[in-house]
């Protein structure tokens, strides 16, 4: 005896259904193939030796960043600096400059963010001797002529020094303000 076409129909969907459920089964235990792209945080930009200098109206440098390499980061904007180095020039007052072992700039560029080692220098004049900060931190505002810090500093001029909590370097109105344990030593000229 043999079974009508009609009968074996049923089961041949049924198998089929089988079949594919199996199969569906199979890839979902499958891993992912790893496309790490979008968790990777890798630079878009490296420049090496980098100078980067603003000119005031009459064309002379206002000031000027430079670093051993620049790291840009498209994925969260980010730039970070090996070995950065900034100068403020001005003809009215002696030059300042900033270096420190590593840095960034902020995302909309307006601040450079000086860490680790950082020596902030001004220039001696005739009848100043050259005074050097040494701290942790420095953000620096360079439209603003603003150079601050939140961690410890150590200013030393001459014989003088002087140790505080924190610091605020303003450049347009030619201040300098310590704060905070403000502890020193001044030798008079």
């Amino acid at each position: 005896m043999t079974a009508a076409p009609a009968s074996w129909l049923p089961l041949a969907i049924v198998a089929v259904m089988a079949a594919t459920a199996h199969w569906l089964n199979h890839l979902a235990s499958q891993p992912l193939p790893e496309n790490d792209a979008a968790f990777r945080h890798d630079p878009e930009l490296i420049v090496d030796n980098l100078v980067a200098t603003a000119f005031d109206r009459d064309g002379n440098p206002r000031y000027i960043l430079s670093a051993a390499r620049m790291l840009h980061y498209t994925d969260d904007e980010t730039t970070e600096l090996t070995a950065p180095r900034f100068q403020h020039r001005s003809a009215t007052s002696p030059t300042i400059s900033a270096e420190a072992a590593r840095g960034f700039i902020s995302t909309r560029g307006d601040h450079v963010h000086l860490l680790d080692r950082v020596r902030l220098t001004r220039a001696a004049t005739a009848g100043t001797p050259e005074l050097v900060l040494t701290t942790d931190y420095l953000q620096i505002t360079p439209e603003a002529e603003v150079m601050r810090t939140d961690r410890a500093v150590e200013l030393h001029q001459g014989a003088s020094s002087m140790r505080a909590d924190n610091m605020l370097l303003d450049g347009k109105a030619r201040s300098l303000e310590l704060k905070g344990n403000v502890k020193g030593l001044y030798e008079p000229r």
